[in-house]
């Protein structure tokens, strides 16, 4: 087997960045140790902190950290087999082992190789601001406490997640990456897409665009097809052949490297009514409001009341428009969105109200008519934004406009 896999590698400069920064941030806590809990889980949300200090994670990889505040960082995956790969695929952690026994058993057998029996420990994957129910499985989590009885674990409420927010040039290149890879997807579905082609057809062409281009999985690809589709893409395509005059909407998270961006359009299949022209124009309208005041030292509530202002102006209404960070996960900090605002004024009370250079993250703007077809169907569209020192920048080079096929 040859020694190292051809996969998106970051530096070790980076990792000492990243490694350094938790440090620090682990002193300020007063923690021994961190432990993370890496699960495949909602398009790889939940094993974006563990892949964040290991680099290992991807196609439903399952892996547990110990990271300690001093001393050789741990990484349990699933199965032996993988052990091999893992450790050509990255050169940050050299420790990584298989689950032997539970994931319990494992960790605790490390925990008290470090002397940390009767230390403070933060754990990820608890309930937080970003996540209110977590996702560190009960059995595990109970175990631990039990094995460890000496111990003090506490909850790192969305440590790393703060950490992670603000980009740095190596992550801002993937994401670039993967911006062009969603450009591939979308165009695509407009060369691919015409009456008497099968939706699963499309689907599946651009899930092979997205691969072959260095995509990986899992990956989100929200589609919904229909001659008035409902405002928001469904998960699945259907065998149905497409038909004239049909709408195909579609939410896409393209991942390299596995860094997510987040890009969105309405496409027609023929010219489109007026009605879906009218709605389509306030979601560019709400669009370009945003990139005026995405400016560093802005405020971010500001920013999203003049968004939400101008949409009202156009006698339009929200079905889901806002921002969410991206980066290893989507719906990730920075955080404000129209449509769940009781969980995001948790979000901009822990993470501040300002636009910073380096922040990364989806502006999403779908949009209905409440006067027109009583608001039952609409148009979709977002890009991936990034702050800069100067004017924000999008990620994406896909044309804006109403994707009109076959005009």
């Amino acid at each position: 087997m040859r020694s190292k896999l051809e996969l998106p590698q970051l530096s070790l400069k980076e990792r000492d960045r990243r490694w350094s920064m938790v440090r620090e941030e682990m002193k300020r806590n007063g923690l021994d140790a961190i432990l993370l809990c890496g699960l495949p889980c909602s398009w790889d949300f939940n094993i974006a902190n563990a892949r964040f200090l290991t680099q290992i994670g991807g196609n439903a990889e399952f892996n547990y950290v110990v990271f300690p505040l001093e001393g050789e960082v741990t990484s349990f995956v699933l199965m032996p087999t993988f052990l091999e790969y893992w450790s050509k695929a990255q050169d940050w952690v050299k420790d990584i082992r298989a689950r032997k026994g539970t994931w319990a058993d494992g960790i605790v057998s490390r925990l008290k190789e470090l002397g940390l029996e009767k230390k403070r420990i933060g754990v990820d994957g608890l309930a937080t601001a970003l996540d209110a129910d977590g996702w560190f499985p009960y059995s595990v989590y109970q175990r631990i406490l039990e094995l460890m009885p000496g111990a003090t674990f506490v909850n790192l409420n969305d440590l790393l997640e703060r950490v992670r927010m603000v980009k740095s040039p190596e992550e801002i290149d993937n994401l670039e990456r993967a911006a062009a890879v969603g450009d591939r997807m979308l165009e695509a579905i407009r060369t691919t897409a015409k009456p008497g082609v099968k939706e699963s057809e499309v689907y599946g062409k651009v899930m092979e665009v997205m691969l072959a281009n260095g995509g990986e999985e899992p990956t989100l690809f929200l589609w919904s097809s229909d001659a008035h589709p409902l405002p928001h893409p469904f998960r699945l395509a259907t065998m149905r052949p497409l038909s004239k005059g049909d709408l195909i909407i579609c939410e896409m998270h393209p991942k390299y490297g596995g860094y997510f961006t987040h890009v969105e359009r309405t496409f027609s299949l023929g010219e489109p009514e007026d009605g879906y022209l009218k709605i389509y124009d306030g979601c560019l309208a709400a669009y370009n409001r945003g990139m005026e005041m995405f400016l560093p030292g802005g405020k971010i509530s500001e920013a999203m009341g003049a968004i939400k202002a101008m949409i009202q102006s156009r006698g339009l209404a929200i079905c889901e428009t806002g921002i969410h960070g991206h980066g290893l996960s989507s719906l990730d900090y920075p955080r404000y969105r129209h449509h769940a605002p009781k969980a995001d004024d948790k979000a901009l009370q822990l993470i501040g109200d300002e636009f910073k250079p380096g922040m990364v993250f989806a502006f999403n703007i779908d949009l209905v008519n409440p006067g027109w077809r009583n608001g039952e169907t609409g148009c979709v569209f977002a890009e991936t934004v990034l702050v800069t020192e100067g004017k924000p920048k999008r990620l994406h080079s896909f044309p804006t406009n109403f994707q009109i096929i076959g005009k």
